[in-house]
C-alpha cells in the first residue's frame, strides 16, 4: 500500500514540475499563439527545470531545498491562480489525460514490480545516480564508480527523483524517464486530425511498438528517443509557422543530448549539418544559421568542461586511423545488414516508420510545406544511418571484435533516432484521411 501510494505521489511531483514556472493557466494563452498543446506545455516546463538541475548539477547546492521550493512555488502559484479562473483546467478532458494518469502509473508498477537494472544501467549509469542521491555533484564524478567520462543529466534526474520520492527506492528515480516518454508520445499524436478515443488507439498502438521494458532498467536512451520526438514537432511547426518558440525548443532539445549520453554530441552535430544542407528552405535563414552558431558553441563548451576535468573519448575506443582491407569491409558490410534487419523487426516502429514513408511518398495531394519537411526528414535519415555506418566502422578492429558492437548496442542507437522520425506516421495517418 506504501508503495503504491509512493507511486502515485511520484505521478503528482512529475505534473507539479510539469506546471512551473509556466503556470497552467498560460497554457490556452499558448495554445492560442503558437497551436500548441497541452502535452507540449508540460513539456516545455520540464525542459526549463531540466537547464536548471543541469546548472544546479555544477554546484553544491541542496537537492532537498531545491525540490521542496520548486513544490512550494508550483502548488502555491497554480492554486492562486486557478482560485482566480478555474476554467485552466476545463480542456484536460479533450487531450485524454485520465488515459495519460493511467497508463504512467501502470508502467511503474510494472517497473516496481521488476526493478532490476541491466548491466550498463547497473555497472555505470546507477552509480552517478546513488552519487547525486548523496547531493555529490558533477566535480565528484572522478570519485565514483563506473565510466567517469559518460554524461551526467541523466542520471542527475534519476538521483533528484530517487532521493526525493516517498519511497525512496532507487527505481522510483527512474520513473521520471517514463513520464518524459509518454509525454512525447501524446504529445507527438496531439498532431492527430482525429477525434480523442481515436487518438488513444494510435497512442497504445505506438506505445505498443516502441516501449521496450529492458530500456528502463537503467539506461539513457528513452530520453535521446523522447527528446528527438519533442524535437521533431517543433521544428515541423517551426518548418510551417516560422515562429521563434518552436525554433528554441527544438535547440533545447537537441543540445541537452550530449549532456545524457556521449552520441548525443553525434546526433547533434548531424542535426546542425542537416539545416546546413537545407537552409534555403527556411526563410529566416539568419534563425538558421543562430541554432547551428550556438549549438556548435555550446559543444565546445562542453568538451572543454570534461576536457578540463575528465578524459573524453567519444568513440568508446574506435579507431579513425584503422587499416581495413577490402575483405574486411565486405565482412563488416554483411554484419552491419544483418544486425540492422534483426533490430528494426526488434523495434517494430522503424517498420512502420519506412512504410509510412513509402505510402507518403505515393500521395500526390501533400502540401508544398509538408513536402518540404518530409524532404528535410529523408536527409536527416540518410545522414543519420551514414553516422552509425561509420561510428560502427571505426571499430571493426576493436579488441572485443564488429559483431559484439553490433549485437551490444546497435539497437539501442536505432531506438534513440528513431524518435526524430516517429512523425512520419503522423503525417501518413492524417493525410489517409481515415473516417472512424
Amino acid at each position: 500500500m506504501i508503495e503504491l501510494l509512493g507511486i502515485i505521489i511520484s505521478f503528482s511531483v512529475f505534473l507539479i514540475f510539469s506546471i512551473f514556472p509556466l503556470p497552467i493557466s498560460l497554457a490556452d494563452k499558448f495554445l492560442f499563439k503558437y497551436k500548441f498543446y497541452k502535452y507540449d506545455f508540460l513539456l516545455i516546463n520540464l525542459l526549463i527545470n531540466f537547464l536548471l538541475l543541469l546548472l544546479i548539477s555544477f554546484t553544491k547546492f541542496n537537492l532537498t531545498y531545491y525540490f521542496i521550493s520548486l513544490i512550494i512555488l508550483s502548488l502555491s502559484f497554480n492554486i492562486f491562480l486557478f482560485i482566480r479562473d478555474k476554467s485552466s483546467l476545463r480542456n484536460l478532458n479533450d487531450i485524454n489525460f485520465l488515459f495519460f494518469i493511467i497508463v504512467n502509473l501502470i508502467i511503474y508498477v510494472f517497473v516496481a514490480k521488476e526493478p532490476t537494472l541491466s548491466w550498463d544501467g547497473q555497472s555505470n549509469w546507477f552509480y552517478k545516480a546513488q552519487g547525486f542521491f548523496y547531493n555529490y555533484n558533477f566535480f565528484d564524478l572522478d570519485k565514483i564508480l563506473g565510466v567517469n567520462y559518460y554524461p551526467h543529466l541523466g542520471t542527475y534526474l534519476w538521483g533528484f527523483f530517487w532521493k526525493n520520492s516517498l519511497l525512496s527506492y532507487e527505481y522510483s528515480g527512474r520513473f521520471i524517464f517514463i513520464f518524459i516518454f509518454l509525454l512525447s508520445i501524446f504529445s507527438i499524436c496531439d498532431h492527430l486530425n482525429m477525434k480523442k478515443h481515436i487518438k488513444a488507439l494510435i497512442i497504445s498502438l505506438l506505445l505498443l511498438v516502441s516501449f521496450d521494458s529492458f530500456l528502463f532498467k537503467g539506461y539513457q536512451e528513452i530520453l535521446i528517443f523522447s527528446l528527438m520526438l519533442f524535437a521533431s514537432k517543433n521544428i515541423y511547426y517551426y518548418f510551417v509557422n516560422q515562429k521563434k518558440l518552436h525554433l528554441i525548443i527544438c535547440f533545447v532539445c537537441f543540445n541537452l543530448l550530449p549532456w545524457i549520453k556521449n552520441e548525443g554530441y553525434t546526433f547533434l552535430v548531424v542535426f546542425v549539418v542537416s539545416l546546413l544542407l537545407t537552409i534555403k528552405m527556411f526563410p529566416k535563414k539568419n534563425e538558421i544559421i543562430l541554432f547551428m552558431f550556438f549549438s556548435i558553441f555550446l559543444l565546445i563548451i562542453k568538451k572543454l568542461v570534461f576536457l578540463n576535468y575528465l578524459d573524453i573519448d567519444l568513440t568508446h575506443g574506435g579507431n579513425i586511423n584503422f587499416a581495413i582491407t577490402l575483405n574486411d569491409f565486405l565482412n563488416y558490410l554483411i554484419s552491419f545488414l544483418k544486425g540492422f534487419i534483426i533490430v528494426i523487426f526488434k523495434y517494430q516502429i522503424w517498420i512502420f516508420i519506412f512504410l509510412s514513408m513509402f505510402l507518403i511518398s505515393k500521395n500526390k495531394k501533400i502540401n508544398i510545406k509538408d513536402s518540404q519537411f518530409i524532404n528535410f526528414l529523408k536527409i536527416n535519415m540518410l545522414m543519420y544511418f551514414l553516422l552509425i555506418f561509420v561510428i560502427y566502422l571505426s571499430v571493426v578492429d576493436h579488441i572485443y571484435g564488429i559483431e559484439w558492437w553490433i549485437d551490444n548496442s546497435l539497437d539501442r542507437i536505432l531506438y534513440q533516432v528513431s524518435g526524430l522520425f516517429i512523425i512520419y506516421i503522423i503525417f501518413l495517418l492524417n493525410y489517409l484521411k481515415i473516417k472512424f
